[in-house]
């Protein structure tokens, strides 16, 4: 496999992104009142990436099936420092609130390209556009104050690259309050009548990830649905995922460190492991591949490819 510079991708893309075509992110009254169309399988990711992360594979295996697959990024990706600061070339202490909405419009545009690669369209996508690191915040807020996002300074959802799903629906952007965030949820449950939802798991280490679970159950359990529930594990500590590196001819394994054994907080082996032909995890390597801004961030693409197995695992709750 040839081995590519993340930061050399980044530089040359750059100039394809800024060329491309964009939707309109100030309120509009053309776009209030639209709804969703039914799907088949309904995925709800805390960032851009982490549908290819965990469900790479199912989604091309529904779309191949002629299965109708939509992606519900619950933020814009706009809340980590190492990824503004390796996109810009900028050191952490030095960058605005407007590096933060720079890279929401880069991580919107990477998850474009990346869910392009599985057979999916810019359509099947939909940014709530609520806040990076700190949706927990916003899932234990009461009350109709809004909570200010560290990083871009901002109050309320919002879309670069694409519109953000209330403004899209409503006209208007939502503020960053538990009531808003479970009301898009719920809107997004209720048009899009999955037969299958997939989320990240709570027992996830990060606390979006965690927030996302708790949104969609919530808006679950007060409409009534009883579509199955899957979840997937992204950060999970140092023994997850295992084996390091893409293994396409292996299946995902448990490790232990120092007694403890990882992923920790689920079941293992886990309930649920769809296996993966070798095209479909090809495809799903190029898509994670695709993600420069993560790979900079980490400078080291290894986490992201070792989720590249011969399945992908899931767990119900």
């Amino acid at each position: 496999m040839v081995r590519r510079n993340p930061i050399a991708d980044h530089l040359s893309l750059m100039l394809i992104y800024s060329l491309g075509p964009s939707q309109p992110s100030s309120p509009s009254s053309d776009g209030a009142g639209r709804r969703l169309d039914p799907v088949d399988v309904l995925i709800f990711a805390p960032h851009p990436d982490d549908e290819v992360i965990g469900c790479g594979g199912v989604i091309q295996q529904a779309l191949e099936t002629g299965r109708r697959v939509r992606v519900v990024f619950a933020t814009n990706g706009d809340g980590s420092k190492k990824a503004a600061s390796a996109l810009l070339q900028k050191a952490v202490l030095l960058l605005s609130e407007d590096d933060f909405v720079h890279l929401a419009r880069r991580r919107q545009q990477e998850a474009i390209a990346a869910d392009l690669k599985l057979g999916l369209r810019s359509p099947d996508l939909v940014f709530l556009g609520y806040p990076d690191g700190v949706l927990a915040s916003v899932y234990d807020s009461t009350g109709s104050d809004p909570v200010r996002s560290p990083t871009t300074g901002r109050t309320m959802t919002y879309g670069l690259a694409v519109t953000d799903y209330h403004t899209h629906a409503h006209g208007l952007p939502a503020a960053y309050t538990r009531q808003a965030a479970l009301t898009d949820v719920e809107e997004v449950l209720r048009d899009s009548r999955p037969r299958q939802i997939y989320v990240t798991d709570p027992a996830d280490k990060h606390r979006d990830h965690v927030a996302t679970y708790s949104f969609v159950r919530d808006a679950m359990v007060a409409l009534g649905l009883q579509s199955p529930l899957l979840t997937f594990v992204v950060h999970n500590g140092p023994g997850w995922p295992r084996p390091i590196g893409p293994t396409p001819n292996s299946p995902f394994e448990s490790h232990t460190i120092d007694g403890t054994t990882y992923p920790i907080g689920v079941s293992w082996p886990p309930p649920i492991r769809v296996p993966l032909v070798e095209g479909q995890s090809a495809r799903k390597l190029a898509a994670l591949d695709t993600i420069f801004s993560q790979i900079a961030a980490q400078k080291d693409r290894s986490y992201l490819e070792s989720f590249v197995k011969s399945e992908e695992v899931f767990w119900t709750r």
